[in-house]
Order: C-alpha cells, then sequence, then structure tokens
C-alpha cells in the first residue's frame, strides 16, 4: 500500500476504509495524485479509472444506484469538477448517494493567476445534500506556504512546536469534517461534497500511514415512529390511490401487496421504474389517460376517476398525463411515504410521513377500509385498453411502437435495464415487462446525458446482466461513456435511431419544417457503427420487422465481447403511428 505523505489525503483514504467504501472512481489528474495512487494501490478498494469527469460521475452514479451505498468519485482541481455537476444533480433529485472528492489548490492559490484553479467549494449550491472544505495542512512543505503574502494558515512568528500544533488542531478539525460528511451521504442516501487542499509535492508516499483516525463512527437508527396514526388524513376514504414512481421492488412486502390488493376503495397505479410487481395494481397509465384526453367528456370522466386520497410512494413521475389529471382534478389530500423529500408535483399540497411505506400501511390499512367500487373503475378502463392495444398492434408498419413492443417481448429473466430519457422511457411505459427484471431510468433530473454512462456504471454494481435502452441522441450524446476498459462482455445496447429527437413531432406546437427539425428535433445522419467499432463491440442493425427478429435471435446469448443493436425507424411515421395508436384506444 501506498499512503500520500499529505496529511489530509491519508486521512481520506483511513476514513473511506474505516466506513467500508468499495468503490472509487478516479478522473486522472495531478492534483488528486496523492488520492489516485493512495486508492489504487490499496487492495481494500475497487478503483476505476474514468477519463471524461462527465461520464465518470454517471457511472459513479449508476454504480451506487445498484449497491445503495456511496461511490466515491476523485477528480483534480479546476474545471474538472464542473463537469460532475449533472451526474450530482441527478443524484440529488434521484436520491443515490455520491461522495465527490475533489482536489484543489491552498486557497491563497486561487484566484491569483494560478493554473487550473476556480472557486471550488460550493459549486453545487442547490444540487447538493452538504459540501464543505478541508483545512490545508500547515505541516506539509510549510515553506512554500510562509512565501504567500495571501496565506493565513501559518502565523508570522512560529516554531516548530506552534506549528505541531497548528497540524493537530486542523487535523481534529478535518477529521469532524470528514466523519460528518460520509455519514451524511449513508443516512440521507444523496451526494455530498468534500474539497480537499493539497500543497505540492504531491507524488511523495509512504507504506505505512503517519496520521491516526480516532474518531468512532456510530451508526444511528432511528426508531420507527407510529406519529402518523394520530393524524386527521388517517381515515376512512371512498377513494384513495397509491401511484408509485421510481422505486425498488422491495418497496412493499409481497404479503402487504396481497393484502392492498382486497381493498376494492384502493387503486395502485405502477409506473415502470416502480418495479412494483402485482397482478391487481395497473400499469402502462399513459395508455389508460391519453384516449379519455381525446374525448369530449374528459373533465366528467377524470372527476369520476380521482382520487380523494392520493398517496405516492417512490421517487420521479414519468407520466405527464397522470400528473396533467391529477393537477386539474385535485385530490382532497396527498400523503408522501418514505424517508426522503416529499414534493408537491399535484398542487394540491403534501403532507410528508418519513415512514417506511409497509411500516405505514401495516398500521392503517384497516383504518382505510371502505364499502366502494372505486378500484374497479380504473381496472374495467384498463382491460378496455389492453383488448383495443393487442388488436391494434399487428397492424402497425414498422416503427417505434413497433421496436418497443418487440424489445418488451424479448427482455431476459433477470436482467437489469436501463432506460434512457425522452421517448424510449415512456414507449417503455405502454408495455408490460418481464416481472423477474428490474427497470430504471434517470429521472431525477430526467436529462438524455449520462444514460450510457450510468448503465455501464450499473452493469459494475449489478449481479445481473445489463441492457442499455436508448433514443439516438442520448446514446450519441454520451457516446465517452463506452470510453473505459470495465464494460462487461454480457453488456447489451439497443438504440433506436429515428434520426432525430422524435419526441419532439409528436410534442403540442411541434412544426414539421427546417427550423424546427434544426434546432429542436436535431436531425441527423449518424449511426453507432463506428463507435461500436472503435470500442470493441459487436455491432447489428435492423431496419425492418424481419431484420429485427433476425437479429434478436442472438443478441441475448454469451459472446466474447458486448454487443450493439441499432434499429433503424422513420421518426414522421412513427409520431403518426403513435396519434393513431391512442385514437384508436379512444374507441375502446
Amino acid at each position: 500500500m501506498k499512503y500520500p505523505s499529505i496529511y489530509s489525503a491519508q486521512t481520506i483514504i483511513l476514513y473511506c476504509e474505516k466506513f467500508g467504501f468499495k468503490n472509487i472512481v478516479i478522473s486522472p489528474g495531478s492534483r488528486n495524485a496523492p488520492l489516485a495512487i493512495g486508492f489504487a494501490s490499496n487492495k481494500n478498494f475497487n478503483c476505476y479509472s474514468i477519463v471524461d469527469e462527465r461520464s465518470a460521475g454517471f457511472f459513479a452514479l449508476g454504480v451506487s444506484q445498484q449497491t445503495k451505498t456511496p461511490t466515491i468519485l476523485i477528480c483534480t482541481s479546476g474545471s474538472a469538477l464542473l463537469n460532475y455537476f449533472p451526474a450530482v444533480s441527478e443524484a440529488y433529485y434521484s436520491n443515490i448517494p455520491l461522495i465527490v472528492i475533489s482536489a484543489d489548490r491552498p486557497a491563497y492559490k486561487v484566484n491569483i493567476g494560478d493554473g487550473q484553479t476556480i472557486v471550488q467549494q460550493g459549486v453545487f449550491k442547490n444540487a447538493i445534500l452538504d459540501s464543505s472544505s478541508l483545512a490545508l495542512d500547515p505541516k506539509h512543505n510549510f515553506k512554500e506556504i510562509i512565501k504567500s503574502n495571501k496565506q493565513k494558515i501559518i502565523p508570522k512568528k512560529f516554531t516548530e512546536k506552534t506549528l505541531e500544533a497548528e497540524q493537530k488542531k486542523t487535523q481534529a478539525v478535518n477529521e469532524k469534517i470528514i466523519n460528518s460528511l460520509f455519514t451524511k451521504a449513508i443516512s440521507e442516501s444523496l451526494p455530498v461534497h468534500l474539497n480537499a487542499p493539497f500543497e505540492e509535492p504531491l507524488y511523495n508516499f509512504k507504506s505505512t500511514p503517519s496520521v491516526k483516525i480516532n474518531t468512532v463512527i456510530k451508526n444511528s437508527i432511528k426508531k420507527t415512529s407510529n406519529a402518523f396514526l394520530s393524524n386527521s388524513l388517517v381515515k376512512k376514504y371512498s377513494r384513495i390511490m397509491i401511484l408509485v414512481g421510481c422505486s425498488d421492488a422491495n418497496v412493499l412486502s409481497e404479503n402487504l401487496k396481497n393484502k392492498i390488493s382486497q381493498f376494492d376503495n384502493i387503486v395502485v397505479l405502477k409506473e415502470t421504474t416502480s418495479n412494483l410487481r402485482h397482478d391487481s395494481f395497473i400499469g402502462k397509465i399513459d395508455q389508460i389517460i391519453a384516449p379519455i384526453e381525446l374525448s369530449t367528456h374528459r373533465d366528467k370522466i377524470f372527476e369520476k376517476l380521482k382520487p380523494e386520497l392520493l398517496i405516492t410512494i417512490g421517487g420521479m413521475i414519468i407520466s405527464k398525463k397522470i400528473k396533467t389529471m391529477l393537477r386539474n382534478h385535485r385530490s382532497l389530500s396527498h400523503i408522501h411515504l418514505g424517508k426522503h423529500g416529499s414534493k408537491d408535483t399535484f398542487y394540491s399540497g403534501v403532507k410528508h410521513f418519513k415512514v417506511d411505506p409497509s411500516h405505514f400501511f401495516n398500521k392503517t390499512l384497516d383504518v382505510f377500509k371502505c364499502n366502494s367500487n372505486y378500484k374497479s373503475e380504473w381496472e374495467n378502463l384498463s382491460k378496455l385498453r389492453k383488448k383495443s392495444h393487442k388488436n391494434y398492434l399487428p397492424k402497425v408498419r414498422f416503427c417505434d411502437l413497433k421496436v418497443f413492443s418487440k424489445i418488451s417481448e424479448i427482455i431476459p429473466e433477470n436482467y437489469s435495464v436501463q432506460v434512457s430519457n425522452s421517448s424510449a422511457i415512456r414507449y417503455m411505459q405502454l408495455f408490460d415487462q418481464n416481472p423477474s427484471s428490474s427497470f430504471n431510468c434517470n429521472r431525477g433530473t430526467s436529462g438524455i446525458d449520462g444514460s450510457t454512462s450510468t448503465a455501464i456504471g450499473a452493469s459494475i454494481g449489478s449481479k445481473s446482466p445489463t441492457l442499455l435502452i436508448s433514443g439516438d441522441l442520448s446514446f450519441l450524446y454520451d457516446s465517452n461513456g463506452l470510453w473505459n476498459s470495465y464494460i462487461e462482455k454480457s453488456f447489451r445496447i439497443i438504440i433506436i435511431n429515428n434520426s432525430g429527437g422524435g419526441i419532439f413531432k409528436i410534442l403540442p406546437g411541434y412544426l414539421n419544417d427546417k427550423t424546427h427539425e434544426k434546432f429542436i428535433e436535431t436531425r441527423h445522419n449518424i449511426s453507432a457503427k463506428q463507435l461500436a467499432k472503435m470500442h470493441g463491440f459487436k455491432y447489428k442493425q435492423a431496419s425492418s420487422s424481419f431484420g429485427l427478429k433476425f437479429a434478436l435471435l442472438n443478441f441475448f446469448k454469451s459472446s466474447s465481447r458486448p454487443k450493439i443493436l441499432e434499429i433503424f425507424t422513420d421518426s414522421s411515421l412513427s409520431a403518426k403511428v403513435l396519434e393513431d395508436y391512442f385514437l384508436n384506444l379512444k374507441k375502446s
């Protein structure tokens, strides 16, 4: 093992060992060399070198998404840190723990014209749980420090004894900062930022640490509270809707799901990313609501379908249609369950109960019970839509809708599926998915950036093989995600390439002209073929139903290299088919 001679760098590494952190994502540089070499030479850590910091951030996010534990992100000083921002904001809004550690110049070298210096402390502002900067070690190359006319670390008159005392004081402060940030990242499952200023020399190392950390780590477990039972919102309602966004399959226990299914006054609406499986729970929300939006009696129908009590679980909701419905036809009350913050998404005010959803329902189900046929109103619509959906699909020409129907049919069991944002995740929501597989999408900020990097990081953190389903713009935007040596040979990518942002064609106000094509839809003629070749992927393409069927025959079979399947579709046809699809569902 190699321990850096810089005390604060040693302390960071020792605390990561103490907390049991395993996964370290490092973007190469010079100022972060004490940490990079210190971590990489320590067998207690799994270290990954990702050159592009934006990609590295999402790679780390994917690892943490699967492991549910903080991943350490390390970069050099200067603008390198700013490239983490998209991933940090996604982690913040998706409740994923990351620990960003940025190496920095000493404070007295910032804003004096020194290279690679920016003000690094607080750069993430409102997209971080907490951030702090370590104090510079006064003993490390103090002769260089005292040259500066701006340094405030070492007093003008000092002795070896006072310098030692300053170092001891600095060590205590730094340990307190590190311990606090690491604990917060774990307990709140959110990103934190630790800025670490290092003075040169950077490349001196020791075989044993020269500092000893003394802080005892205490994992405090909060007792489960039943305070919600006395809240006036917990009472009988004839119409209760449970809406589940991004979450894990175990967000509700199997026993509890069976109990809830027996309540006629409770309907459970789930999204693909909820990973919630039960025959009585209703998915494919847009399939139900879109046809109602086209009806002249939509307000009357929505009033009949709206809940009195809305209970939300999990993260962000994908369906814009359910959000619009619940904003225009508001529930009397809205409760959000879980330790993470509630959001007033539906404009009706929200009460946050910081409690495990299973615990909440085990205590309240009997209170909620009421004679009502509310669930059947949704179930009847769902059955009608399924029948129309089944009858319509065989008539569809080769387009995005047809492609996603085929993809949904062939996803193998126990796959970890990552879906890019924009049209890809919305199409996936129109189809039943393999119940044994898990589905994730970066819905915190809902950006198309970082989907590929997230998927590759997730493949590292997951015990299951990973499939990325991506639109062409999302894939091309994050093509640097392929620039690493950690891609498993079982990794699979399916790209639906309709030569631009096809989703914009189905949005209100889009005009099919050159200006919209160039500046909104971003039309292009780029293929992933050369990228696949450059990064060592096997590559296949398809542009017809027969070609797709043939390409999928061996796509998931074992291979010596990862694979990319690129499917070419017509965006204009796809937009028209989707419009016709919802019109056809309206007839049911």
